[in-house]
């Protein structure tokens, strides 16, 4: 059987795996190397998770 597999980070990295159940295609997936090309293409903006704080201890009182 085959399973595509999706590691999520900020993007996502898939790739196509042989095995014989889910957890070993998962298994088998972590051991991959990263492709960071595809990883800086999906990338999103995900602006609810934005912040802004104010630096009190930047601040010269």
């Amino acid at each position: 059987m085959k399973f595509i597999v999706r590691r999520y980070f900020s993007g996502y990295c898939s790739c196509e795996i042989e095995a014989e159940n889910e957890d070993e295609a998962y298994e088998k997936a972590v051991n991959l190397p990263i492709d960071q090309g595809e990883i800086l293409s999906t990338l999103e903006e995900w602006t609810d998770s934005d912040e802004v704080e104010l630096d009190l201890y930047g601040l010269n009182l």
